[in-house]
């Protein structure tokens, strides 16, 4: 339950960067379908790197900011990379500049972090 609203929510952040920054364009006349490749960049990457807290409720303030920074910069690199695989195929979502690959980072952690901190928590492990 937990990993669909991370999945959820990074498809959810990906398609509202796109809506609310202009600086976020798709190269093609099909958004939709570059929204579906540029989420699924940011979902391989994030399966690979793993920054995400346990438990968003009961995890410190200060883990929450830490792994939201680290967060925000492997978004920010994600921008980047989708939009450089975009200029390549000739198809996904093209961004503007370094300021708007962080803002689009921040959306999309926002969302993902939002979205897996509303319902039910994972059990915490005992040990």
């Amino acid at each position: 339950m937990y990993k669909r609203r991370r999945v959820l929510g990074t498809y959810l952040g990906v398609a509202v960067a796109t809506v609310l920054l202009s600086g976020i364009t798709p190269i093609l006349d099909s958004p939709p379908w570059e929204v579906v490749l540029a989420g699924a960049v940011f979902l391989i990457a994030n399966q690979l790197i793993y920054s995400y807290p346990r438990a968003i409720r009961s995890a410190p303030p200060i883990m929450l900011l830490i792994l939201g920074a680290i967060g925000v910069v492997q978004d920010t690199l994600l921008w980047l990379l989708v939009s450089w695989l975009g200029s390549r195929m000739d198809y996904g979502l093209h961004v503007d500049g370094f300021l708007t690959a962080v803002l689009g980072g921040v959306v999309v952690r926002a969302t993902v972090l939002l979205l897996m901190a509303v319902g039910p928590q994972p059990a915490p492990e005992t040990s």
